[in-house]
């Protein structure tokens, strides 16, 4: 099989995945860690790192 033609299947078959990957789902998956966090008894909270500059989950 040829290098582009292996090139073009794989990118086809990537545009078919349907797995959310983690900086998809980041807005939902960081609530609902800020949500367990705050009914956890714990004398030190843990804070998450903001996103990196020009990724966005908004829409």
């Amino acid at each position: 099989m040829s290098k582009s033609r292996w090139m073009k299947n794989t990118i086809a078959e990537a545009e078919k995945c349907t797995t959310k990957m983690p900086w998809e789902r980041g807005l939902r998956r960081q609530a609902m860690i800020a949500r367990r966090l705050e009914t956890e008894g714990r004398d030190k909270k843990i804070s998450l790192a903001p996103l990196p500059e020009g990724m966005s989950l908004a829409g």
